[in-house]
């Protein structure tokens, strides 16, 4: 087939022949009748010759049958500009073409020296092996590098520079505690106007990455994203995301969880305080001892003494006076002895006889004990009935829940609306008991120094600060643990989580 010898279809063909592609002229039945100068050699370098075996399939892709989807066919009884692609060997390697295809027309009205009557196809030939490869291999890094993320021990997300969430991983769910609902609850919603990510200054820092400057949080408290503490810390890291252009496009954000980390710090920075403390203590109680029984026992004889003197050689009211000055050296000697006592207990590192415990029996007795109601304070009762036996000291179990109710019961002391609430339930493997107090609150600075010894947050005269001190070695002894929440002006909660006592433990014991 050749174009008239005219000037606009030579230069027709000259701009087919210039093109980065193969381009063909199909008849009807498919066969090649034209092609352009880049492929003329692929058919016949001696020139190109029309033969009824010239089908497209056979010369262009080496087929045995014509392609599956076959585009020219689609043309034809569309047509319309089609499109396929097509997968051949060529020189023992696997190509990939993109094949297109449209309607030229009949011959006579395009000036083909070829049956006027006939409908001619023009056809364009990609190959777009090079584009396929890169496409899979960028499919391939993609797939992996979301297989990394999606199964990091980490929490990874991106947030917009808007702030809001636009993709998060199951880590992230939870540490959050979203679980599986992470990605549904999360995505779309502003982190920075969150009104608790702001309070805790999270929402500075992100700000802060958004204006493209990274930045590190070390042992950060968690906040979830409605707001509640959920006594966790983290490892923040925030990347900045750039565009080509360089602007910033986005924030990367990497949590890992370093509360075990946190937590066994503060153990140890404990047990640091606990070990210079005790050796004070110790040499203080035995210092003390000694003065504090001749005090209490001379102040024991003088009583007696006194019981003999007769009301004429001193005024009755005097000796009445006098007895009671008597009788406050002996209160206050003992109160010294049991301070020490306590000083001494905490000191120790055994002593803890682990047994079983009927707790609902035990709160019942101590509450019974506290007489709340002769103090006008109301108690609401909301112990399980069905509570389980738990494991521990009996004397450490009474001793740490009587000075956390003693607590509660000074809190509440001057308030109007006098209330303490107790509550305890199985939890876990556990039994968790929370006393909470209708009182003035604690300070939220303060609030991380209460088991610390000496520290108290009562009136001169009222505590020496060892009482939670106590409270909070006896039950990590006993493999629980002890929280408080507070808020100023709102009343605090204890909680006292202890094991569920086991036969098999206790057969294991003996």
């Amino acid at each position: 087939m050749t174009l008239k010898p005219l000037a606009d279809l030579r230069i027709v063909e000259t701009i087919l022949d210039s093109l980065p592609m193969g381009v063909y002229v199909l008849d009807q039945r498919r066969r090649v009748r034209w092609v352009n100068a880049r492929v003329m050699h692929r058919l016949d370098k001696d020139g190109f010759v029309q033969s009824k075996e010239r089908h497209c399939y056979k010369e262009i892709f080496k087929l045995k049958r014509p392609c599956r989807d076959c585009a020219a066919i689609r043309t034809l009884q569309s047509g319309r500009m089609e499109h396929s692609e097509i997968v051949a060997e060529y020189k023992g390697e696997t190509r990939h073409y993109l094949v297109t295809t449209a309607l030229l027309g009949r011959g006579q009205e395009h000036g083909l020296d070829l049956n006027e009557h006939e409908l001619f196809i023009i056809e364009t030939i990609q190959d777009i092996t090079y584009h396929r490869k890169a496409e899979d291999e960028l499919r391939r890094i993609n797939d992996f590098d979301t297989a990394i993320i999606q199964n990091a021990p980490v929490a990874i997300f991106t947030i917009d520079t808007s702030g809001k969430f636009t993709s998060v991983n199951p880590a992230l769910g939870a540490l959050s505690g979203l679980g599986p609902e992470a990605e549904k609850t999360l995505l779309g919603f502003n982190w920075i106007e969150n009104s608790y990510t702001v309070k805790c200054g999270l929402a500075d820092h992100i700000k802060r990455g958004l204006k493209g400057e990274a930045f590190e949080l070390q042992d950060f408290p968690f906040i979830t994203y409605r707001g509640k503490t959920q006594n966790v810390f983290m490892h923040f890291r925030g990347v900045p995301l750039r565009g080509k252009t360089g602007k910033v496009e986005g924030l990367l954000c990497i949590i890992e969880d370093t509360t075990e980390k946190v937590k066994a710090k503060m153990e140890l920075i404990q047990n640091a305080k606990m070990s210079v403390i005790a050796r004070l203590m110790t040499g203080v109680a035995h210092e003390l001892n000694n003065p504090l029984a001749t005090i209490a026992a001379n102040s024991e004889f003088a009583a007696e003494l006194l019981d003999g003197v007769e009301g004429d050689a001193m005024g009755k009211s005097q000796l009445e006076e006098l007895k009671e000055y008597l009788e406050t050296i002996q209160e206050q000697a003992f109160r010294c002895k049991n301070i020490i006592n306590d000083m001494i207990d905490i000191t120790k590192k055994s002593g803890v006889e682990v047994r079983e415990i009927d707790l609902k029996a035990c709160l019942g007795n101590l509450l019974s004990v506290m007489n709340f109601k002769k103090q006008k304070i109301h108690l609401i009762d909301e112990i399980a009935p069905d509570l389980p036996a738990i494991k521990g000291d009996l004397n450490a179990v009474k001793q740490c829940f009587m000075n956390i109710f003693q607590n509660a019961k000074d809190a509440v002391e001057g308030v109007e609306d006098k209330q303490i609430r107790v509550r305890a339930y199985e939890c876990e493997q556990a039994v968790r008991v929370e006393i909470a107090d209708s009182g003035i609150g604690i300070h939220q600075d303060i609030l991380d120094k209460i088991f610390e010894p000496f520290f108290s947050t009562k009136d001169t005269g009222k505590g020496v600060g060892l009482g939670l001190t106590l409270c909070y070695e006896l039950i990590n002894r006993m493999g629980g643990s002890i929280e408080v929440d507070s808020a100023f002006g709102k009343g605090t909660v204890f909680a006292v989580t202890l094991p569920l006592f086991s036969p098999k433990q206790q057969e294991a014991r003996e």
